[in-house]
């Protein structure tokens, strides 16, 4: 007997987009209670976006990089949806970017 088709998927490698971690700087508020909400986050150029709301904020690894311990952010900066993540074990802040 032969699988149903629809489980079989396609993969054009001349489209697979390769990503890297950019680690960046992030403002931070912190309330009463410790609890920490990215508000800005710079380049290494010093180009500073600031983040107008945090849609989500769960634990969840990296879509594209890999597998490491991470806190992922959902947010809007200036009215597009972006992801910066929080690694864990470095305490450092990173987004993905696509390497073309």
């Amino acid at each position: 007997m032969n699988p149903p088709l629809f489980l079989f998927k396609n993969v054009n490698t001349k489209h697979m987009i390769n990503y890297e971690k950019v680690y960046v700087a992030v403002y931070l508020k912190i309330n009463t209670d410790g609890i920490m909400k990215p508000v800005a986050i710079e380049w290494k150029d010093g180009a500073r976006y600031d983040i107008d709301k945090v849609i989500d904020e769960r634990n969840a690894p990296p879509e594209h990089t890999g597998g490491v311990l991470t806190r992922k952010y959902r947010v809007i900066i200036k009215g597009r949806e972006k992801i910066i993540y929080l690694d864990k074990q470095t305490n450092r802040w990173f987004v993905e970017k696509p390497l073309y």
